[in-house]
């Protein structure tokens, strides 16, 4: 009897013994993993397998690569606050607005992107501490 664990199990040895795989060997790989998911008595489980089964292209090459305009604008912010030649006060003052506007662009962000957009507020977020370290009086 197919069960979804014996599914998982396959679908996760795939994702490493894959990589580097032309899409050919994946897509075949995949459709057998889909007969054999389809066998699955429950139904609940079933459908959860099959959705993993589909995401194996994504777990062999990892996750896409940020496309939106907000990831492209947010980096862009970043890059700015991180070249600023001002002083420490001026530059808190910048990362702080940057860091303001990247977590809007955050919540416009497409959901896949959206964490990723939010996580470049960590390296403003370590600036700011080592500036503030600088410029004990702000």
């Amino acid at each position: 009897m197919v069960d979804y664990d014996a599914v998982n199990a396959q679908v996760k040895s795939l994702a490493e013994s894959l990589r580097g795989a032309d899409d050919a060997t994946v897509s075949a790989e995949m459709e057998r993993l889909e007969r054999l998911a389809e066998q699955i008595a429950d139904e609940a489980s079933r459908t959860m397998a099959l959705i993993r089964v589909r995401k194996l292209p994504e777990l062999i090459n990892g996750p896409k690569a940020p496309t939106s305009p907000e990831f492209w604008r947010a980096s862009t912010l970043l890059a700015q606050v991180l070249v600023d030649k001002g002083t420490p006060a001026e530059r808190i003052a910048h990362a702080e607005r940057v860091k303001r506007e990247i977590g809007e662009l955050s919540r416009q962000a497409p959901v896949r992107e959206s964490m990723t957009v939010l996580r470049l507020n960590s390296t403003l977020a370590r600036l700011i501490e080592r500036l503030r370290q600088q410029s004990p009086d702000d």
